[in-house]
Protein backbone atom coordinates (compact mmCIF):
# COMPACT_ATOMS: atom_id res chain seq x y z
CA UNK A 1 0.00 0.00 0.00
CA UNK A 2 1.36 3.54 -1.28
CA UNK A 3 2.36 5.66 1.99
CA UNK A 4 4.05 8.22 0.03
CA UNK A 5 1.52 11.03 1.46
CA UNK A 6 1.78 9.86 4.87
CA UNK A 7 4.79 9.80 5.40
CA UNK A 8 5.35 13.41 3.48
CA UNK A 9 3.07 14.63 6.66
CA UNK A 10 5.75 13.86 8.86
CA UNK A 11 7.63 14.97 11.08
CA UNK A 12 5.25 16.51 13.61
CA UNK A 13 5.45 19.15 15.51
CA UNK A 14 7.19 18.72 18.63
CA UNK A 15 5.02 18.43 20.96
CA UNK A 16 2.85 15.70 19.10
CA UNK A 17 3.25 12.06 19.24
CA UNK A 18 3.11 9.23 15.99
CA UNK A 19 1.16 6.33 17.37
CA UNK A 20 0.48 3.20 15.05
CA UNK A 21 -3.02 1.29 16.01
CA UNK A 22 -3.06 -2.11 14.47
CA UNK A 23 -5.29 -5.45 15.45
CA UNK A 24 -3.07 -7.85 17.27
CA UNK A 25 -5.63 -10.77 16.02
CA UNK A 26 -4.21 -10.24 12.15
CA UNK A 27 -0.86 -12.36 13.06
CA UNK A 28 0.09 -15.77 14.99
CA UNK A 29 -1.19 -15.45 18.58
CA UNK A 30 2.53 -16.68 19.02
CA UNK A 31 3.96 -13.95 17.12
CA UNK A 32 1.95 -11.27 18.59
CA UNK A 33 3.11 -12.42 21.96
CA UNK A 34 6.80 -12.19 20.97
CA UNK A 35 5.99 -8.91 19.29
CA UNK A 36 4.54 -7.75 22.60
CA UNK A 37 7.53 -9.21 24.92
CA UNK A 38 10.00 -6.46 22.88
CA UNK A 39 7.76 -3.95 22.70
CA UNK A 40 6.62 -4.27 26.36
CA UNK A 41 6.95 0.03 27.38
CA UNK A 42 5.69 0.96 23.63
CA UNK A 43 2.38 -0.99 23.61
CA UNK A 44 -0.79 0.16 24.77
CA UNK A 45 -4.28 -1.71 24.41
CA UNK A 46 -7.95 -0.84 23.96
CA UNK A 47 -9.27 -3.13 25.44
CA UNK A 48 -8.57 -1.92 29.11
CA UNK A 49 -12.47 -2.64 29.59
CA UNK A 50 -12.41 -5.69 32.47
CA UNK A 51 -14.62 -7.66 29.91
CA UNK A 52 -12.58 -7.16 27.57
CA UNK A 53 -8.81 -7.69 28.41
CA UNK A 54 -9.63 -11.69 27.56
CA UNK A 55 -9.37 -10.29 23.86
CA UNK A 56 -6.36 -8.38 23.95
CA UNK A 57 -4.43 -11.04 22.24
CA UNK A 58 -6.55 -10.54 19.39
CA UNK A 59 -7.88 -6.76 19.74
CA UNK A 60 -6.71 -3.31 18.80
CA UNK A 61 -3.61 -1.96 20.40
CA UNK A 62 -1.07 1.62 20.11
CA UNK A 63 1.97 1.41 19.76
CA UNK A 64 4.10 4.49 20.27
CA UNK A 65 6.83 5.49 16.93
CA UNK A 66 9.75 7.44 17.47
CA UNK A 67 9.88 8.99 13.76
CA UNK A 68 9.34 8.83 10.07
CA UNK A 69 11.79 6.35 9.35
CA UNK A 70 10.36 3.56 12.28
CA UNK A 71 6.77 4.65 11.31
CA UNK A 72 7.83 2.74 7.48
CA UNK A 73 9.49 -0.07 9.08
CA UNK A 74 6.60 -0.63 11.22
CA UNK A 75 4.24 -0.07 8.39
CA UNK A 76 6.00 -3.20 6.44
CA UNK A 77 6.33 -5.47 8.91
CA UNK A 78 3.29 -5.54 11.09
CA UNK A 79 -0.26 -7.26 9.69
CA UNK A 80 -3.24 -5.68 10.77
CA UNK A 81 -2.17 -1.67 10.74
CA UNK A 82 -5.89 -0.09 10.67
CA UNK A 83 -4.43 3.69 11.38
CA UNK A 84 -1.55 6.58 12.37
CA UNK A 85 -2.38 8.87 14.53
CA UNK A 86 -0.59 12.05 15.45
CA UNK A 87 -1.54 13.72 18.44
CA UNK A 88 -0.65 15.86 21.93
CA UNK A 89 -1.96 13.54 24.02
CA UNK A 90 0.23 10.94 25.71
CA UNK A 91 0.20 8.12 24.14
CA UNK A 92 -1.19 5.86 27.53
CA UNK A 93 -3.65 8.81 27.67
CA UNK A 94 -4.66 7.98 24.16
CA UNK A 95 -5.38 4.83 24.49
CA UNK A 96 -7.66 5.04 27.50
CA UNK A 97 -9.18 7.51 25.23
CA UNK A 98 -9.56 5.39 22.07
CA UNK A 99 -10.08 2.76 24.26
CA UNK A 100 -14.05 3.90 24.59
CA UNK A 101 -14.80 3.60 20.85
CA UNK A 102 -14.74 -0.41 21.04
CA UNK A 103 -18.18 -0.77 22.60
CA UNK A 104 -20.83 1.72 21.13
CA UNK A 105 -24.79 1.78 21.88
CA UNK A 106 -26.92 1.26 19.25
CA UNK A 107 -30.49 2.18 19.32
CA UNK A 108 -31.62 -0.67 20.62
CA UNK A 109 -29.87 0.48 23.65
CA UNK A 110 -27.45 -2.89 24.39
CA UNK A 111 -23.71 -1.67 24.19
CA UNK A 112 -22.02 -3.72 21.11
CA UNK A 113 -18.00 -4.38 20.33
CA UNK A 114 -17.27 -2.50 17.96
CA UNK A 115 -14.32 -2.17 15.11
CA UNK A 116 -14.51 1.88 15.78
CA UNK A 117 -11.66 2.72 13.73
CA UNK A 118 -12.21 0.71 10.69
CA UNK A 119 -12.49 2.98 7.88
CA UNK A 120 -16.24 3.06 7.04
CA UNK A 121 -16.56 3.38 10.72
CA UNK A 122 -14.35 5.69 11.60
CA UNK A 123 -15.20 8.18 8.68
CA UNK A 124 -18.50 8.06 10.16
CA UNK A 125 -17.76 9.33 13.45
CA UNK A 126 -15.34 11.93 12.44
CA UNK A 127 -17.95 13.89 11.27
CA UNK A 128 -20.79 13.74 13.99
CA UNK A 129 -19.72 16.42 16.01
CA UNK A 130 -22.57 17.75 17.38
CA UNK A 131 -22.68 14.55 19.52
CA UNK A 132 -20.71 15.31 23.31
CA UNK A 133 -18.53 11.99 22.63
CA UNK A 134 -17.04 13.54 19.51
CA UNK A 135 -14.83 15.27 21.22
CA UNK A 136 -13.33 13.20 24.26
CA UNK A 137 -12.80 10.48 21.14
CA UNK A 138 -10.93 12.83 18.74
CA UNK A 139 -9.66 14.99 21.32
CA UNK A 140 -5.71 16.39 20.88
CA UNK A 141 -5.95 14.47 17.40
CA UNK A 142 -4.34 16.59 14.52
CA UNK A 143 -3.80 13.85 11.97
CA UNK A 144 -5.79 10.38 11.76
CA UNK A 145 -4.43 8.11 8.47
CA UNK A 146 -6.98 4.96 7.41
CA UNK A 147 -5.45 2.58 4.86
CA UNK A 148 -7.77 3.03 1.40
CA UNK A 149 -7.54 0.28 -1.15
CA UNK A 150 -4.53 1.79 -2.78
CA UNK A 151 -2.91 3.53 -0.60
CA UNK A 152 -2.63 5.47 2.89
CA UNK A 153 -5.36 8.75 3.57
CA UNK A 154 -6.10 11.28 5.56
CA UNK A 155 -9.02 11.26 7.61
CA UNK A 156 -11.04 14.30 8.06
CA UNK A 157 -11.78 15.00 11.64
CA UNK A 158 -14.88 17.85 11.72
CA UNK A 159 -14.27 20.10 14.90
CA UNK A 160 -16.51 19.31 17.80
CA UNK A 161 -19.02 21.92 18.58
CA UNK A 162 -18.79 21.10 22.08
CA UNK A 163 -15.55 21.56 23.94
CA UNK A 164 -16.13 19.55 27.05
CA UNK A 165 -17.87 16.35 27.14
CA UNK A 166 -20.27 15.21 29.62
CA UNK A 167 -20.97 12.16 28.09
CA UNK A 168 -18.28 9.57 26.79
CA UNK A 169 -20.54 6.80 25.54
CA UNK A 170 -20.96 6.38 21.72
CA UNK A 171 -24.92 6.41 21.32
CA UNK A 172 -26.08 6.40 17.90
CA UNK A 173 -29.44 7.06 16.66
CA UNK A 174 -30.69 4.60 13.96
CA UNK A 175 -29.73 6.53 10.49
CA UNK A 176 -26.08 6.56 11.79
CA UNK A 177 -26.07 3.39 13.08
CA UNK A 178 -26.65 1.99 9.42
CA UNK A 179 -24.30 3.93 8.22
CA UNK A 180 -21.72 1.87 10.02
CA UNK A 181 -22.96 -1.30 9.66
CA UNK A 182 -22.19 -3.64 6.96
CA UNK A 183 -25.30 -5.92 5.31
CA UNK A 184 -25.00 -9.71 5.76
CA UNK A 185 -23.98 -10.29 2.67
CA UNK A 186 -20.39 -8.12 2.97
CA UNK A 187 -20.11 -10.06 6.27
CA UNK A 188 -20.39 -13.31 4.83
CA UNK A 189 -17.91 -13.30 1.65
CA UNK A 190 -15.16 -11.44 3.94
CA UNK A 191 -15.43 -13.69 6.73
CA UNK A 192 -14.85 -16.75 3.74
CA UNK A 193 -12.07 -14.54 1.86
CA UNK A 194 -10.18 -14.17 5.04
CA UNK A 195 -9.70 -18.27 5.61
CA UNK A 196 -8.43 -18.16 2.12
CA UNK A 197 -4.65 -17.44 1.55
CA UNK A 198 -5.16 -14.25 -1.24
CA UNK A 199 -6.78 -12.32 1.34
CA UNK A 200 -3.10 -12.58 3.71
CA UNK A 201 -1.24 -9.76 4.11
CA UNK A 202 -4.18 -7.04 3.41
CA UNK A 203 -5.37 -5.16 6.18
CA UNK A 204 -8.48 -5.81 6.96
CA UNK A 205 -10.03 -2.31 6.22
CA UNK A 206 -8.91 -2.49 2.27
CA UNK A 207 -10.15 -6.11 2.38
CA UNK A 208 -13.54 -4.78 3.13
CA UNK A 209 -12.94 -2.38 0.51
CA UNK A 210 -11.71 -4.62 -2.15
CA UNK A 211 -15.12 -7.60 -1.06
CA UNK A 212 -17.22 -4.48 -1.67
CA UNK A 213 -15.64 -4.36 -5.03
CA UNK A 214 -15.69 -7.70 -6.16
CA UNK A 215 -19.90 -7.46 -4.92
CA UNK A 216 -20.31 -4.47 -7.07
CA UNK A 217 -19.07 -6.45 -10.12
CA UNK A 218 -21.44 -9.17 -9.55
CA UNK A 219 -24.14 -6.92 -9.45
CA UNK A 220 -22.61 -5.14 -12.47
CA UNK A 221 -23.14 -8.54 -14.63
CA UNK A 222 -26.65 -8.86 -12.88
CA UNK A 223 -26.30 -11.85 -10.96
CA UNK A 224 -28.93 -11.81 -7.89
CA UNK A 225 -29.12 -15.14 -6.50
CA UNK A 226 -26.75 -15.26 -3.16
CA UNK A 227 -25.09 -18.11 -3.80
CA UNK A 228 -23.60 -16.89 -7.10
CA UNK A 229 -22.79 -13.42 -5.85
CA UNK A 230 -20.67 -15.13 -3.45
CA UNK A 231 -19.29 -17.53 -5.26
CA UNK A 232 -18.56 -14.44 -8.17
CA UNK A 233 -17.23 -12.22 -5.25
CA UNK A 234 -15.03 -14.68 -3.92
CA UNK A 235 -13.49 -16.03 -7.13
CA UNK A 236 -12.68 -12.17 -8.18
CA UNK A 237 -11.11 -12.01 -5.15
CA UNK A 238 -9.00 -14.84 -5.60
CA UNK A 239 -7.49 -13.32 -8.59
CA UNK A 240 -10.12 -14.89 -11.26
CA UNK A 241 -10.44 -11.74 -12.83
CA UNK A 242 -9.01 -12.49 -16.32
CA UNK A 243 -11.60 -15.96 -16.45
CA UNK A 244 -14.62 -13.65 -15.10
CA UNK A 245 -13.67 -11.04 -17.87
CA UNK A 246 -13.30 -14.03 -20.95
CA UNK A 247 -15.47 -14.12 -24.09
CA UNK A 248 -16.30 -17.79 -22.67
CA UNK A 249 -17.52 -16.59 -19.69
CA UNK A 250 -19.65 -13.34 -20.86
CA UNK A 251 -21.16 -15.95 -23.82
CA UNK A 252 -22.08 -18.14 -21.11
CA UNK A 253 -24.03 -15.45 -18.87
CA UNK A 254 -27.21 -14.80 -20.51
CA UNK A 255 -27.67 -18.60 -19.47
CA UNK A 256 -26.61 -18.39 -15.91
CA UNK A 257 -28.87 -15.51 -15.59
CA UNK A 258 -31.76 -17.37 -16.92
CA UNK A 259 -31.19 -20.62 -14.68
CA UNK A 260 -29.79 -22.84 -17.93
CA UNK A 261 -26.47 -23.44 -16.22
CA UNK A 262 -25.27 -22.72 -12.65
CA UNK A 263 -22.29 -20.50 -12.07
CA UNK A 264 -20.29 -22.87 -11.06
CA UNK A 265 -20.54 -24.96 -13.46
CA UNK A 266 -19.51 -22.18 -16.11
CA UNK A 267 -16.24 -21.45 -13.39
CA UNK A 268 -15.25 -25.28 -13.45
CA UNK A 269 -15.46 -25.48 -17.47
CA UNK A 270 -13.60 -22.53 -18.38
CA UNK A 271 -11.11 -23.78 -15.94
CA UNK A 272 -10.53 -26.90 -16.72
Amino acid sequence: MDKTALLAALPVKSDENICLLFEAGAQPEEAFLAFKASHESRLHSLYIHPQLTELQNYGPWLLEVDDKEQLKAYLETIPGCVAVIISTRYPPSLAVQLSRGCTIVPPEGTAVLVRFYASHVIQVLANCAAHDWHVSLFRGISQWWIPAEAQWQLLSISASCNENSADHVIRLDNATWQRISDKPEITSVLKEWQTMPASKGISPCAQRLLVIKALNKADKVGLEKPVDRMLYAICYLNGAKKMLESERFSAALPRILNGQISLSQVISGISS
